[in-house]
């Protein structure tokens, strides 16, 4: 059986769950980090030296980062998988920019909202986040006036992690109305089972 280690509000640990739940995957989850601690236990370290979650343990096979877990499992299992190189690339492209754009720019936002001690919040950081959000609430818009979902019509592997954080910015206040295309895609998203049970239902941090 799949092990996934992490919270279930760690929007990274939602992408794992919600892709194990949309192949029908028997999984557990062994509840590890933010107020829940362990990161820097040495039974965890073991499976992750860097403290963080989530961490996949498939059989004896240990995998950590997000982004290389949801591909792991696409192609172990042939979940969302796709035989084309371009689609594969493109689904690459978007799992990137979901990381290193959008999401970079969710956590910060997160953090000083609701994560960080009062004291130790930055109202600075809260409004650019909130700008760099907005401009790629702007681009995935522009990005979806063509599909119901990133790529096409379908839901594909890059609709995982941006739909994780699209839901962060939604349960945060971040208002997507405006953007048409954008709230397809959230409304699309909710219609489907693994999404509302692995992401739409979950809590925010640090729970």
């Amino acid at each position: 059986m799949i092990t996934v280690y992490g919270r279930k509000s760690s929007a990274n640990v939602q992408k794992v769950r919600w892709i194990c739940s949309e192949g029908n995957l028997e999984f557990k989850t062994e509840i590890v980090g933010g107020k829940y601690g362990g990161l820097t236990s040495p039974e965890f370290m073991r499976l992750n030296p860097n403290s963080t979650i989530p961490v996949l343990k498939d059989g004896d096979f240990i995998l950590y980062e997000s982004n290389s877990i949801i591909k792991y499992i696409s192609d172990k299992f042939d979940i969302l998988k796709s035989d084309n190189p371009k689609k594969t690339a493109l689904n690459n492209q978007w799992i990137d920019w979901s990381s290193s754009v959008f999401g970079l720019n969710c956590s910060t936002y997160t953090a000083h909202n609701i994560l960080l001690p009062v004291e130790q919040r930055n109202p600075t950081l809260v409004s650019e986040a909130k700008k760099k959000i907005r401009s790629c609430f702007e681009l995935l818009n522009t990005q979806l006036e063509k599909t119901n979902y990133l790529l096409d019509d379908e839901l594909s592997l890059a609709d995982i992690p941006v739909g994780c954080w699209i839901h962060r910015c939604v349960v945060l206040g971040l208002e997507i109305a405006e953007f048409k295309s954008l709230e397809k895609l959230y409304i699309n998203l909710k219609e489907r089972n693994a999404f509302r049970t692995e992401v739409f239902a979950t809590p925010l941090p640090p729970e």
